[in-house]
C-alpha cells in the first residue's frame, strides 16, 4: 500500500512538495484554505533566487556553490541554521532542473544582482531567474487564483529592458498566456494533475490527528483525511492575534493573499514544535490602493521600483531622508521599523514618498499613472512648503532634506546614504536615465506618497531538519509532521539575499520535504 501525503497549502512550496512526494510514490492531496489555486505565488513575479543554477552555468558558468555560501554566510546576522544553508546550496540545482523537467516550466535568467553583491561571494547577475510566460487552458485559468488587478502579463526581464509593447500584452490576454506567479504556479499544477494529484479547494486544515505522538491525520472542516501532512500554508501575517505576538511592529500593508491566516504554524505549536525566526517576515514598503481588494480584504501595493527611479526620496514624519532608497525591498521595510522613545511612536510610519512634476510626467508610482488624473487623496502641493503642510511634516526640515539630496543629485551623487553606487541600485532603477537612480526634484507641483511599513509574507515558524521535517521543542523530530515555505522558519534568517528570495526556497525545501514524507 502506498503511503498517502496530505500537503496543506498550494504555493509554490505546496506544489513542489506534491510532485516530489508523488514523484517517490505517495498518494498525494493537496488541501488549499480559498477557493483558488496558487495563494500568495499566483499574485507574485514568480522569481526564485537559487545559486549555481543551471541556466545560469549553461552562460558564463561563474558561479558555485562555495562562492554562494561565502555570500549567505556575510548575511547571516540572525536566526540561521548552517545545516539549512548548505543543504539549500546542495539541492538547489538539482530541484530547479528537476522542476523544468517535470512541467512546461521553463526557467529565463533575470538581469538582476544579488541584493548585497558587494559583499563577500556576491554576484552581479545570475542566481535570478523568473518563469518564461506560458499559454495555459481556460480550465486551468479558472483554477488559479487571478493575478493582482495592476499586474501585466509581463516577464520582469521585459519590464526592466522597457521591451514590452501593448500588442504583447493584448496578445497574451487573448491566448490565455500567463507570466510570472502564474506561469509559475500553472505549470506546476499542470505537472500535478498529470501525475495523478488530488487537489481540494475551500478545505481549510485546522487540526492535526495523531496516534501515539506521531501526526497520522488531519482535519479539514469536519472530514478526517489520513496520512503524512505537509504543512505549506504561508506566513501569519493575515491574523491580527499572531501578529500581535510575534512581531515587531504592527502590520499595516499586506500584499499577499488572504489564507495566510497562521493555520500551519497552530498546527505545529500544537504538537510541541520548535518555533524559529518568530519576530521575521519578508518586509517591504507598501502604499494603500483605495480601489484594491483581495477576497474583500484590505490589499496594499508593494513599492519595488518606484522607490529607485530618478528624481524621488522618501522622508519619514519629520520630513528627513533614513536610508537609501534604491535597495532592496526587505531592508526598506525593515527601516520602517524605527521606534522613537521619546515621543513613543514608529517616527517611520507612514513616512512619504516625495517626487515631483517631471517624475509625475515620466512614470507610474504605486497606483498613480502617469497617464491620469492624480487621484484626490495623493498629496499635491506648488510648493515643498505647501506639501509639507498637507501631510503634516515641518517645512524647514523638508526643504532643507530636499535642497541637500538636490545639491548632490545633480552630479548623480548620495554621500549620505549612497544611493546609485552599488549594482542592485541600478538595475531597480531607469536605464534610459542620464543617471539611473539620481536627479534633483526641481519642478512643482510636489507630490507626496504615503508609505507603510507592510509584510509580503512572514518567514517564522516550526524548525525543520535538512528534510523539512518538523523538529520538537524538546529535541528530535515530530514524528509524521514536515513543512516548506513561509509557513517554516526562513534558512536565510533576517536576510533577503536576491529577487526570489522567498520562493527560490521554498520551491527547494518543498521538494525536499516532499521527498521525506513519501519516503520515511
Amino acid at each position: 500500500m502506498r503511503p498517502g501525503v496530505i500537503v496543506i497549502g498550494s504555493g509554490a512550496a505546496g506544489l513542489s512538495a506534491a510532485l516530489a512526494a508523488r514523484a517517490a510514490g505517495a498518494d498525494v492531496t493537496v488541501l488549499e484554505a480559498t477557493s483558488t489555486l496558487g495563494g500568495t505565488t499566483a499574485l507574485s513575479s514568480g522569481a526564485v533566487w537559487v545559486p549555481n543554477n543551471h541556466v545560469e552555468a549553461a552562460g558564463r558558468g561563474r558561479d558555485c556553490a562555495e562562492k554562494a555560501h561565502r555570500y549567505l554566510c556575510s548575511l547571516a546576522v540572525g536566526d540561521v541554521d548552517p545545516r539549512l544553508v548548505n543543504r539549500f546550496l546542495d539541492a538547489g540545482p538539482r530541484i530547479l532542473r528537476w522542476l523544468e523537467g517535470t512541467s512546461p516550466l521553463q526557467w529565463s535568467l533575470l538581469p538582476y544582482p544579488d541584493c548585497h553583491s558587494e559583499l563577500p561571494g556576491g554576484m552581479e547577475g545570475g542566481r535570478s531567474l523568473e518563469p518564461c510566460a506560458l499559454q495555459i487552458e481556460p480550465s486551468l485559468t479558472h483554477q488559479l487564483r487571478p493575478p493582482l488587478p495592476w499586474r501585466l502579463p509581463a516577464m520582469l526581464a521585459e519590464l526592466a529592458a522597457g521591451q514590452l509593447s501593448l500588442d504583447v500584452v493584448n496578445q497574451r490576454r487573448r491566448t490565455g498566456t500567463v507570466t510570472g506567479g502564474q506561469a509559475l504556479v500553472a505549470a506546476l499544477l499542470i505537472a500535478a494533475h498529470t501525475a495523478g494529484v488530488s487537489f481540494r479547494t475551500t478545505a481549510r486544515a485546522t487540526k492535526l490527528v495523531c496516534d501515539d505522538g506521531t501526526v497520522t491525520g488531519v482535519d479539514a472542516r469536519g472530514q478526517r483525511l489520513r496520512g503524512r501532512v505537509l504543512l505549506a500554508s504561508g506566513g501569519f501575517e493575515r491574523d491580527t492575534a499572531l501578529v500581535n505576538a510575534f512581531l515587531r511592529m504592527p502590520v499595516l500593508g499586506c500584499v499577499g493573499a488572504p489564507g495566510a491566516r497562521g493555520d500551519g504554524l497552530r498546527m505545529a505549536m500544537s504538537m510541541g514544535a520548535s518555533l524559529g525566526n518568530m519576530s521575521e517576515a519578508w518586509w517591504c514598503p507598501t502604499t494603500p490602493d483605495p480601489d484594491a481588494e483581495i477576497d474583500g480584504e484590505s490589499l496594499h501595493r508593494m513599492l519595488f521600483a518606484e522607490r529607485a527611479r530618478p528624481g524621488t526620496l522618501m522622508v519619514d514624519r519629520r520630513g528627513r531622508r533614513f536610508i537609501n532608497e534604491a535597495q532592496n525591498y526587505n531592508d526598506v521595510g525593515r527601516a520602517l521599523h524605527a521606534f522613537e522613545p521619546t515621543e513613543f511612536c514608529f517616527e517611520r510610519d507612514p513616512s512619504w514618498l516625495i517626487f515631483d512634476a517631471i517624475h509625475r510626467r515620466d512614470y507610474t508610482v504605486g497606483p498613480v499613472r502617469r497617464d491620469a488624473y492624480a487621484p484626490d487623496w495623493l498629496p499635491c502641493g506648488g510648493t515643498l512648503a505647501e506639501l509639507a503642510d498637507l501631510i503634516d511634516v515641518h517645512a524647514e526640515t523638508l526643504i532643507q532634506t530636499i535642497e541637500r539630496f538636490n545639491a548632490a543629485a545633480k552630479d548623480g551623487l548620495d554621500p549620505e546614504f549612497g544611493r546609485g553606487t552599488n549594482a542592485y541600485d541600478r538595475a531597480m532603477g531607469d536605464p534610459q536615465a542620464t543617471h539611473p537612480t539620481l536627479r534633483p526634484l526641481t519642478e512643482p507641483p510636489f507630490y507626496a506618497l504615503p508609505v507603510h511599513a507592510g509584510v509580503g509574507g512572514t518567514k517564522g515558524g516550526p524548525r525543520t531538519d535538512p528534510h523539512g521535517r518538523v523538529l520538537h521543542v524538546e529535541g528530535g523530530v515530530i514524528r509524521g509532521l514536515y513543512a516548506a515555505g513561509n509557513v517554516a522558519a526562513s534558512p536565510f534568517g533576517f536576510a533577503y539575499p536576491g529577487t526570489g528570495g522567498t520562493l527560490g526556497q521554498a520551491l527547494v525545501f518543498g521538494a525536499l520535504a516532499g521527498e521525506a514524507a513519501a519516503g520515511d
